[in-house]
């Protein structure tokens, strides 16, 4: 867990650092959490029911998988005004220029994240195009799921805050790899 705290450090420092450079203002990424859960285990991490924005990458690359972004609702309204730079509070329904901005909120987070895991594994990982989704968690997640539930059991969970200012939005980054795949990550983890 040492390892993969050093991973969740410098992912969130370069997240935090492009972020900056998007909104031209000061953001800072904190990892608050991270663990490892089975893939039905999910869905508690928010109610299946609660309405999120979603950011889907297929991976590839030696190691094949997906990353997923998780925001709240109101935490994509929050977030959908600090990137588009409107008044807090404003949003109230997703634009294709939120939806956008949001996309590349999450091909940010989830890059570094897979750059940092890259590197540290010493293996060819590809995020790819981002896409976006705003639905129950529960639907989301079980579209992903069932994709790789035959091939994964576990996931890793990354509780993410992002501060803005002095507002502190929170969201999830979600890994999901084939379970031999997942294994070797663990032990060279564990191992490094």
């Amino acid at each position: 867990m040492e390892k993969l705290q050093e991973i969740n450090n410098q992912a969130a420092l370069n997240a935090s650092g492009a972020l900056s450079k998007l909104i031209d203002r000061p953001v800072k990424m904190n990892i608050t959490m991270a663990d490892v859960r089975k893939a039905e285990e999910l869905s508690p991490v928010i109610g299946p029911e609660e309405i999120v924005a979603g950011v889907y990458l297929p991976v590839t690359g030696e190691i094949t998988g997906a990353a997923l972004l998780i925001f709240p609702k109101e935490s994509s309204f929050n977030l959908s005004d600090l990137l588009v730079r409107r008044e807090p509070g404003t949003t109230r329904k997703l634009t294709g220029l939120d939806k956008s901005a949001l996309k590349e909120l999450g091909n940010i987070v989830c890059g570094s994240y897979l750059t940092v895991l890259s590197n540290a594994l010493q293996v060819k990982i590809i995020g790819h195009v981002p896409s976006f989704s705003f639905d129950m968690f529960g639907a989301i997640v079980s579209q992903i799921i069932t994709a790789f539930v035959q091939k994964s059991e576990k996931a890793l969970v990354v509780e993410i805050e992002i501060i803005f200012e002095l507002t502190a939005l929170k969201g999830y980054f979600l890994l999901l790899f084939e379970l031999p795949q997942f294994n070797a990550i663990l032990r060279s983890l564990d191992s490094g």
